[in-house]
């Protein structure tokens, strides 16, 4: 993951799981009970979310549109991103950058 391999749009547990050399199912059972998230979704969703939080702060890509640093990050719709986002910070990528912008 430390490659940006979650930024890959479309990726499956499987597809990771042949990229580390392991079976699916051990991959699941690591993400799941060794590292505690609820699915791989929400394991590949932090790490996304952490990186749009990253760039959604930073002053210098203030003018690159939300959409493409959604579709950057793997996700298939800005919806699927907006929602995602909202779950992890309880609100809109908008806000939350212009909430961080602001205290720049």
């Amino acid at each position: 993951m430390k490659d940006g391999r979650y930024r890959q749009p479309g990726l499956t547990v499987g597809e990771l799981a042949t990229i580390v050399g392991t079976t699916e199912h051990r991959l699941r059972r690591l993400i799941n009970q060794g590292l505690g998230y609820r699915n791989f979704s929400s394991f590949l969703n932090e790490a996304r979310i952490a990186d749009a939080k990253t760039i959604l702060a930073d002053p210098e890509e203030s003018r690159r549109q939300i959409v493409q640093v959604a579709f950057d990050l793997g996700y298939g719709s800005i919806a699927s991103f907006n929602r995602a986002f909202r779950d992890a910070t309880g609100m809109s990528p908008t806000v939350f950058r212009r909430r961080e912008l602001s205290r720049a």
